[in-house]
């Protein structure tokens, strides 16, 4: 005995001693578990202290007193045991280690079989304390690995004895991996295991045990894929499923060879029937696993795929059957797992196909069943399993490939089955997108000022797989489709897609032309990253490009109100087109000569998607072409749109696209195409001749025509000073007629033949009292400002004139449009923007012209209880403005009109204060009958400062405006009333006041005062 050992003798003899005395004590109920674990802790510490000196002897004179302590197990306290078993550890690996007698070996084993699992028979015994069977196990675990105890196991053939006892084993093992334990119990028991299968070399004994261990270990996997069960747990028991799969049914052959059937070894035939028997329940359990692969913890996954990886390799022979099933099992976690592990597990799988050719032959008719599968699960409503099916798709064209096989049957089934499978996602989803579609008028400025203000926008919204819920199997088919694109099989799918483009029909010709806009836009992304490096050709795709194009075009040309395309194939041709004006950039700058209308056209589309795709394209192409706005597209290209609209209209063809297309150009362009509308005016007008008759067509060409006005006012607007536009006509202060003003008035009568200018004043009885245009402007002066007429003012002149005969149609809408027309023009062909010359001969003539027409808009109203109110209220407003711009031309037409005016106005105040009785003010304020007074009342106004009134009107006006209008202080009454005569303003403002006020007494109270003279009350 050397030193160390008679030293650590020396040491642990009195903790021994102590300890069996103690045990003995307690047995004798003499002494308390406290002081025994007072005892052991000693005895503990000791141990561990003295680890490195300990021998198989030293470990039996130490097991002596535990063994007094695991006789009393029952009774004694969890911490107790954790002590007892902590001991028990040191012994078997630094005390016994290899010089265990089988003897101990197997008393241990009965001993650790009890403590981790309970008594078998005793219900009280059963429960165990987690802590003490969770070292109970690793104790076991050790047993196992330690050599000499492993004469449990470790001879070629375990002697009889011994299989009752690892039987037990097992099974107390098998109960701590499947019971609902702690987690560090099941792990525990799971090392325990692992050392078992280690352990045992004999493989009769082993297979004894398989199918209770592979029983076990899959009930836990598959419960994992239902419950929460603990991934390090799922995890370890992947990997013990591993190991003794890879003991029981490995391969003799190397790895490199490729496994034959039967084994060349000399095998007994019982094992062979045996095996052949095993197969078949091995290949379900495994298949109750295989959920496992879309598991979403990375450490699952690698260890379920080098799981499948060994039963391909190692255990190929045996389990034949299950090969398929592996196979489609790696597939499914290389594309899981490509992200997180940068395509290890791709690489690796890729390795065994490349070392087992007959494995390509299984993965073409597992990538067939999914292939034929494919229309089937995209129709489905598991969106999960539809992206894993396109991702497993996707590696598997990916992984053959990289060898050179022959594929071309397998990609005419995947081209058609492809097309079918997404036309019936479309076909699911075309309920969903349809929803979204705006199927009224859409606001066409909004999307105009997007054009304009976003105009290197290149995104175009989805028009299928637009829901949320569909991202995945978008992104899925996206990434099958760069697979594909990357592959030798490309060019053959990409002449089925070809083919098919024309004889398909409805959601697959749309499905068609998707999947060739998807190929062009990612081969177009990858020329554009290879050109930042190299400079290649880029002929690959240009037949599927180019018919593409041609089948766009084709589809665009089209009438977009043509029921039977759907509007969908001409968003996607949309896309196309734009597609093609990026990749060819100003090249690109012909072909609008027939692409651009057909884009301007589904601009005026009332399908809001459709819309905003044209929108969208019209952008990328001005961009793509190197126009800075759209506007500048359309006005550089006019020429090509003119023709194209004038076309249409000369042939009369009166659907609605070309005067959507005109509006278009019209709102895009402002007021530079103005010149090049004449013939097209030309043309609508002689429309309108023959098919006044329909008010939508006639409807949807006079916005056009209010287009071209509004423009032209537009330009007006910035062309006049706004203070000659708004600045109101100067009054002459009203001032009593004297003698000498009638003197003067006599000798102007008898000069009135003397002066040629004199012939165009007006009689003085019949000028007006609020004067007319009083300015300091010499008639030179205003000459220079105006110049001659331009063909823009030539046309909005024709526009108006013609514009007069259609007052007369029965439609509302149509009668308000045509009113707001006529007044936008006014402001155009006012005197200020023409010469005096031209104002006598065009400006004066069709105010005359305008004046029947306008009035009729009115006079019906007067004594007809069932008015027009929005009709009766633009008329009134045009009246105003033509007063404004016509002057004193008009004054004798409203003095023959005015008593009819007087009629009118009182019938409106009326219908207004009953109005206000039933709906109170305020509100009353914002209905039809009080913005028709108040037009009425801006009538007036208009009247007095721009045309005048006779001396036969004044009492009228004052009657009018005097009262209600004056009283509620309405803007612009007062200042032009006083205009006429300030002392009758005073005088209606005192009778308010004074009605307001009180009656006569207080009238007497205020009666002047003075001797010798009496004043009268003033009567009102």
């Amino acid at each position: 005995m050397d030193d160390g050992r008679v030293k650590a003798f020396r040491t642990l003899k009195p903790p021994c001693v102590e300890l069996s005395q103690a045990a003995l004590r307690y047995k004798a109920n003499k002494t308390t578990a406290k002081d025994l674990l007072h005892r052991l802790e000693r005895l503990s510490e000791t141990l561990h202290a003295v680890s490195h000196s300990l021998d198989a002897k030293l470990a039996d004179y130490v097991f002596f007193p535990l063994s007094h302590v695991f006789s009393e197990s029952k009774d004694l306290p969890p911490r107790l045991l954790e002590h007892a078993l902590s001991c028990l550890r040191v012994l078997i690996l630094r005390g016994w280690r290899d010089r265990l007698s089988s003897e101990v070996g197997r008393q241990l084993l009965i001993l650790l079989a009890f403590l981790a699992g309970g008594s078998a028979t005793d219900v009280k015994s059963k429960n165990v304390d987690e802590d003490v069977a969770t070292i109970a196990y690793d104790c076991t675990a050790n047993l196992f690995h330690s050599s000499v105890a492993s004469s449990l196991g470790s001879h070629k053939t375990i002697s009889p004895e011994n299989i009752p006892l690892l039987s037990h084993a097992v099974t107390v093992i098998l109960d701590g991996i499947s019971n609902d334990l702690a987690t560090k119990v099941r792990l525990a028991a799971c090392t325990s295991l692992n050392a078992l299968i280690d352990g045992i070399e004999d493989d009769e004994a082993l297979r004894s045990f398989f199918p209770g261990i592979v029983s076990c270990l899959t009930k836990v996997l598959s419960s994992g894929i239902r419950s929460k069960t603990p991934w390090k747990l799922l995890q370890t028991c992947i990997q013990l499923l591993h190991q003794i799969l890879c003991k029981i049914l490995h391969n003799d052959l190397p790895f490199s060879v490729a496994p034959t059937y039967p084994n060349p070894r000399a095998v007994e035939k019982s094992n062979i029937d045996w095996v052949a028997a095993t197969a078949g329940q091995v290949k379900v359990a495994l298949s109750t696993v295989m959920p496992l692969r879309y598991h979403g913890r990375y450490n699952i996954r690698e260890a379920l795929f080098s799981l499948c990886l060994s039963v391909l390799t190692d255990c190929s022979t045996a389990l034949a059957n299950c090969t398929s099933m592996m196979l489609e099992a790696l597939v499914v976690l290389s594309s899981q797992s490509a992200v997180e592990d940068n395509d290890r597990l791709y690489q690796r799988l890729q390795q065994v196909l490349a070392a087992n050719p007959n494995l390509l032959d299984v993965l073409k008719d597992t990538l067939y069943d999914w292939t034929t599968a494919l229309p089937r699960v995209v129709t489905s409503n598991d969106d999960t399993k539809q992206t894993r099916t396109l991702q497993q798709l996707s590696i598997a064209f990916r992984l053959l490939s990289a060898h050179d096989i022959d594929m071309k049957a397998l990609t005419d089934i995947f081209a058609s089955n492809l097309q079918s499978g997404v036309a019936s996602a479309i076909q699911v989803s075309s309920t969903q997108a349809i929803k979204g579609v705006t199927s009224g008028t859409v606001d066409v400025s909004r999307f105009l000022q997007s054009v304009i203000s976003y105009k290197d926008s290149s995104v175009f919204a989805p028009v299928v797989f637009n829901s949320t819920s569909q991202d995945g199997i978008l992104s899925g088919l996206q990434m099958l489709i760069r697979q594909f694109d990357s592959s030798t099989m490309s060019m053959a799918l990409q002449r089925s897609l070809t083919e098919s483009l024309n004889i398909t029909k409805g959601n697959e010709q749309i499905a068609t032309l998707w999947l060739m806009l998807e190929f062009i836009r990612n081969q177009s992304q990858q020329d554009l990253e290879s050109d930042q490096w190299l400079n290649v050709p880029k002929d690959q795709l240009e037949p599927l490009t180019e018919e593409a194009y041609s089948f766009s075009l084709e589809v665009l040309n089209k009438s977009v109100y043509n029921d039977t395309v759907d509007w969908r194939l001409q968003a996607l041709s949309l896309e196309v087109v734009a597609l093609q004006a990026k990749s060819q950039g100003h090249d690109f700058r012909p072909e609008l000569v027939d692409a651009l209308y057909p884009i301007l056209e589904r601009m005026g589309s009332s399908n809001a998607a459709l819309q905003q795709h044209a929108v969208t394209c019209l952008g990328i192409v001005s961009n793509s072409c190197g126009y800075r706005s759209a506007s500048e597209l359309v006005v550089d290209n006019a020429d090509y749109l003119v023709n194209a609209v004038a076309v249409k209209l000369n042939t009369f063809d009166i659907s609605p696209q070309a005067s959507q297309v005109m509006l278009m150009m019209v709102r895009l362009c402002g007021s530079t195409i103005i010149p090049y509308l004449d013939d097209l005016i030309e043309s609508i007008f002689a429309i309108l001749a023959c098919y006044h008759g329909y008010p939508r067509l006639v409807e949807s060409l006079f916005e056009v025509l209010n287009a071209v006005v509004e423009e032209g006012d537009k330009v007006s607007s910035r062309a006049v000073e706004p203070a000659t536009r708004t600045t109101p006509i100067p009054r002459r202060p009203y001032k009593p007629a004297t003698i000498t003003d009638l003197v003067s008035r006599l000798h102007a009568m008898e000069n009135k033949h003397d002066s040629p200018s004199s012939s165009t004043s007006p009689d003085p009885e019949f000028s007006t009292v609020a004067s007319g245009p009083q300015t300091d402007v010499t008639p030179s002066s205003t000459t220079n400002e105006a110049g001659p007429r331009s063909k823009a003012h030539i046309l909005i002149h024709t526009i108006t004139q013609q514009t007069t005969h259609h007052l007369s149609t029965p439609s509302p809408p149509l009668r308000r449009l045509l009113l707001t027309l006529i007044a936008s023009s006014l402001s155009i062909l006012s005197p200020q923007s023409i010469t005096e010359a031209d104002n006598d001969t065009t400006f004066l003539p069709l105010i005359a012209t305008l004046w029947p027409d306008i009035i009729r808009q009115i006079l019906p109203s007067i004594n007809s209880p069932q008015t027009d109110l929005p009709t009766l209220l633009t008329a009134l407003q045009t009246l105003s403005t033509l007063s404004r711009y016509g002057g004193s031309f008009l004054l004798f037409r409203f003095s023959d009109l005015f008593p009819q005016i007087q009629t009118l106005y009182y019938r409106l105040q009326q219908d207004m204060l009953h109005e206000e009785k039933a709906l109170g003010r305020s509100r009353a304020s914002r209905s039809l009958k009080y913005k028709c007074w108040d037009a009425m009342v801006g009538l007036v106004v208009a009247i007095i400062e721009y045309v005048g009134i006779t001396r036969e009107m004044e009492d009228g006006v004052f009657e009018m405006l005097g009262g209600e209008a004056l009283e509620r202080g309405r803007e612009g009454v007062k200042e032009c009333l006083e205009g006429v005569n300030p002392d009758a303003v005073w005088l209606l403002e005192e009778e308010t006041r004074w009605k307001m006020d009180g009656e006569v007494g207080r009238l007497e109270g205020e009666k002047p005062v003075l001797e010798g003279w009496e004043f009268r009350a003033m009567d009102f």
